[in-house]
């Protein structure tokens, strides 16, 4: 079988070598096509931030800062407010028999099957289980398959480009024949490879921007209303990738005074992403 690390390995300079699309919707690619991954010295996510003011005197804040050992990731902790911590112990594992059965624990593995690395994760709340995740990761595509055992609701979700843009898709499906989908577009801000647009339809519905870190990267995903900043790290065996993806980036701004890119047209859609855990979608409101 092969090393799911190499296949890892393959999708990120994919990406790098992928000149058509700006820093920005690549790194908010990036962000749902590799993290939390079960392989040693990945492309990981490092921690998420949220705060959400709707009104005045109405504010929603959280943390959630991801922990890793020797290269693996080892627990999570989630912070909301001022509430106490919540601590989630992840075992590199298939076997229930690993649980604690005490708190929440998540069971984490992975296979290759041809050019494709799939990613599992179950969630267990004091033994329960309470979500499975299947994380499925090509070149240039990546999807996530949720489920709810208690609601028997189903997510799908998937990542791709389509020329200069990146697309999200998500499929809801509630049961009892109900699903709805939504489609959200982000596009390169002209002029500043650092900055893209997230759009619905013509409309305009969050900003984003990204920072180069010392050993990663953020996103910050934000309108007048609420903030998301996801930090992500990139171990050192990757920085052949990043460079490429860098020097791809630096003959885009050459050229960038000859084209001009417009927001892709769609249909107006609606969508609601959260977090439980790692990701959790939820219905659309």
């Amino acid at each position: 079988m092969e090393d799911p690390m190499k296949r890892v390995l393959f999708c990120l300079l994919a990406l790098a070598a992928f000149a058509a699309a700006n820093t920005c919707t690549k790194a908010w690619y990036e962000i749902h096509a590799f993290n939390f991954l079960s392989i040693k010295d990945a492309p990981h996510l490092d921690s998420i931030y949220y705060r959400e003011q709707p009104a005045p005197e109405e504010v929603h804040e959280w943390y959630q800062k991801y922990y890793y050992k020797d290269g693996l990731i080892h627990h999570s902790v989630f912070k909301f407010r001022d509430n106490d911590p919540v601590d989630n112990r992840i075992y590199l594992s298939a076997d229930e028999a690993t649980l604690t059965r005490s708190g929440r624990e998540l069971l984490l593995s992975d296979s290759v099957a041809g050019d494709t690395v799939y990613f599992f994760q179950k969630m267990y709340n004091s033994g329960e289980l309470v979500q499975t995740v299947v994380h499925k990761l090509t070149d240039l595509y990546a999807s996530e398959q949720d489920y709810d055992p208690a609601s028997g609701r189903r997510t799908f979700a998937e990542y791709f480009f389509r020329n200069d843009t990146l697309v999200s898709r998500t499929v809801y499906d509630y049961g009892s024949g109900m699903r709805d989908s939504a489609y959200y577009y982000y596009v390169g801000v002209p002029g500043d490879e650092y900055k893209c647009a997230e759009y619905r339809g013509d409309s305009l519905t969050n900003n984003l921007t990204y920072k180069k870190l010392a050993t990663g990267f953020s996103v910050a995903i934000f309108n007048d209303t609420f903030l998301r900043e996801f930090v992500m790290e990139v171990p050192e065996v990757h920085t052949t990738a990043v460079q490429r993806r860098d020097d791809a980036q630096k003959l885009r701004e050459q050229s960038a005074a000859q084209s001009k890119r417009r927001p892709a047209k769609i249909s107006p859609r609606a969508r609601y992403f959260d977090l439980l855990g790692r990701y959790k979608r939820a219905k659309i409101r």
